[in-house]
């Protein structure tokens, strides 16, 4: 009788451990794989299977292709994650017992072609199921018939898989079957090939084809682009050289060229002309501008100035800005500046920066090239689309180029952002492309080239000093504190009118007007502009940004806004009359008053006259 209870309590646990035991096992307990592949060799596969879930299950992945696109799971929600060599679909939550779910997914590539065949390759299972599988069958539909014998291989059994499973061709259908006693184990894999007549698919339009190349192209224009500015361009750095003062002799106008190898800025010379005394700058209540010269130029500044100064005044001792004589002027200094500074700072041998600038965006348009190729599908159309995107991509690389010297050149806040757009849009490109990596090279490089050539090319010796100098010159209007700037308003009033078209030339108007925040200003010498007189520097440099932009020939909404303020209507019987400066108090004396007497009669363009008012508006 004691054996018998003992015999009964062994076969109790081993019930019990066989329960756990299957309590704790998960399968699947049946799937199909069903492949439809069209013409052009894109692929839909469609996965539908049974696992039954041990209780207690808190996560479950499927595994699919790297490759795959469209992705949609109908039965459970996923999370989609980066496997080793595939995508895995993440099922979280509590899972127990049967559960029937459809994975389905787009391969755009499955077909290779050697100019003398074409070989189809499709997965039907990847290795990292963590379960076996009961059951399974596959169906593989062709756009057409074939007389070739699939090949199926397997991660256990190898090419001897299809010794256990029934396989059946039928009109351009491969449908196969694993025998009834026979399972698929955990992590296995399983693929089927087939070796295809050229021309059997349509591959003009195949994503990808010119990946390959376009790889290529890109690493060969980028090691031109480093040959080229190690033989043509390298140049050591500009050190800057502090100082207080601005090159001897120098012209605001002239530092963009000098500086940063741009166009040389009419603007500018005029400016710090008027700073000098050689002329006045009036401003109209309507926008006009005009220059008044008050003295000739003479050897005391460089002949080209000279030059330039003489054809401004060609005709008169006024000279308005819209007149055909400033139009004439601006080319002129283009090319007599130009012409001065070239082989007195740059190296006559030396490369051209824009050159270097088109190479390393033509290597971005072949990455672009690449991206798009992958990405667009692969249909007839496909080329009228990847085209123009590609040349897009190629004007974004010039635009994120602009990045690299931003600090030193004249850009517009539209500039900025179309520049920090087109950096967006290239990163996207390369995450659609699959090609991330090759895409943050590529900013790398444009925004490399643009920070190389933001100070102009190879410099010769006396070119670098003077580049050192402009910059130390910068650095010191920077680095300077706000209250020894103000300090030099003691000595010199107009301190502040005489440096700021170097500021300007130099990028940091604004900084620098707001380094005088607080501190009163006397009237500027050399502006007459109608309106309220201004002694904020920063409310001056708004002033002074619209009067440069309209000697440079920009468009300036606020200066627009200001020029057109809404007036009162007047009445037709009488006269309008002259309204009195606010800001002129009774027995002022200097050049204040000189300026109030004579602004409005300046813009009009006759002597200036004095009219008085009585209180009620109308004249004497």
């Amino acid at each position: 009788m004691r054996k018998l209870w003992c015999l009964l309590a062994a076969l109790m646990l081993l019930a019990l451990l066989t329960t756990a035991v299957s309590a704790d096992s998960t399968a699947v307990t049946s799937m199909r794989t069903d492949c439809a592949v069209e013409a052009d060799g894109a692929c839909t596969v469609t996965l539908e299977f049974t696992v039954n879930f041990a209780q207690g299950t808190k996560e479950f992945e499927i595994p699919i292709s790297s490759a795959a696109r469209d992705v949609q799971c109908v039965g459970a929600s996923y999370r989609l994650v980066s496997g080793t060599g595939c995508k895995l679909l993440r099922l979280e939550g509590s899972f127990s017992g049967p559960m029937t779910l459809t994975v389905s997914y787009r391969l755009a590539e499955t077909v290779t072609d050697d100019g003398s065949s074409q070989e189809f390759l499709v997965h039907l299972l990847y290795p990292y199921w963590s379960c076996p599988i009961l059951r399974y069958e596959a169906t593989v539909r062709l756009p057409g018939r074939f007389d070739s014998l699939p090949v199926f291989l397997s991660g256990y059994y190898g090419d001897l898989i299809d010794n256990y499973m029934d396989i059946t061709i039928e009109d351009g259908s491969i449908h196969a079957v694993l025998n009834e006693k026979q399972t698929l184990q955990d992590h296995e894999a399983m693929s089927v090939q087939l070796q295809l007549p050229e021309g059997f698919f349509d591959l003009r339009f195949l994503a990808g084809k010119t990946a390959a190349v376009d790889k290529l192209l890109f690493f060969g224009l980028l090691l031109l682009t480093a040959l080229y500015w190690a033989v043509f361009l390298r140049n050591l750095p500009i050190l800057p050289k502090r100082q207080a003062m601005p090159p001897e002799g120098g012209n605001a106008g002239e530092i963009p060229f000098v500086l940063t190898d741009r166009d040389p800025d009419l603007a500018l010379m005029v400016v710090q002309w008027a700073s000098l005394g050689y002329l006045t700058i009036t401003r109209a209540r309507r926008g006009s501008v005009f220059l008044t010269r008050l003295m000739d130029m003479d050897t005391e500044r460089k002949r080209f100035e000279g030059e330039i100064f003489r054809t401004l005044f060609s005709r008169s001792e006024r000279c308005d800005v819209r007149s055909a004589e400033y139009l004439k002027a601006r080319r002129t200094a283009v090319e007599k500046t130009k012409k001065f500074w070239q082989n007195r700072v740059y190296d006559p041998k030396a490369g051209a920066t824009v050159f270097l600038r088109l190479l390393a965006a033509a290597a971005g348009l072949v990455l672009c090239l690449a991206c798009f190729d992958l990405c667009v599908a692969s249909k007839s159309w496909r080329w009228f689309v990847i085209l123009p995107l590609t040349l897009t991509g190629a004007v974004a690389c010039w635009l994120v180029q602009q990045l690299g010297g931003f600090l030193l050149r004249r850009h517009s806040l539209r500039t900025a952002l179309l520049a920090v757009l087109a950096a967006a849009f290239l990163l996207l490109t390369g995450k659609y492309g699959g090609l991330n990596a090759l895409m943050l090279l590529n900013l790398a490089v444009q925004l490399t080239v643009g920070f190389l050539v933001r100070c102009g090319g190879r410099r010769t010796k006396g070119g670098a000093a003077l580049g050192a100098e402009l910059l130390g010159y910068r650095r010191y209007l920077l680095s300077t504190p706000s209250e020894q700037l103000c300090s030099h308003l003691e000595a010199d009033p107009q301190f502040f009118y005489r440096v700021l078209p170097y500021a300007d030339a130099l990028q940091i108007g604004r900084l620098f007007a707001g380094s005088f925040d607080g501190a009163r200003l006397e009237n500027c010498d050399w502006l007459l502009w109608e309106g309220k007189e201004l002694h904020s520097a920063p409310a001056f440099y708004n002033r002074y940004r619209s009067l440069t932009a309209s000697l440079r020939g920009e468009r300036d909404p606020a200066a627009r806004r200001q020029s057109h303020p809404k007036r009162a209507p007047v009445s037709t019987r009488t006269a309008p009359p002259t309204r009195r400066n606010p800001g002129a108090r009774p027995g002022s004396a200097g050049r204040r008053s000189a300026a109030d007497r004579g602004r409005t009669a300046a813009g009009r363009g006759r002597t200036p006259t004095r009219r008085s008012t009585d209180r009620r508006g109308g004249r004497r």
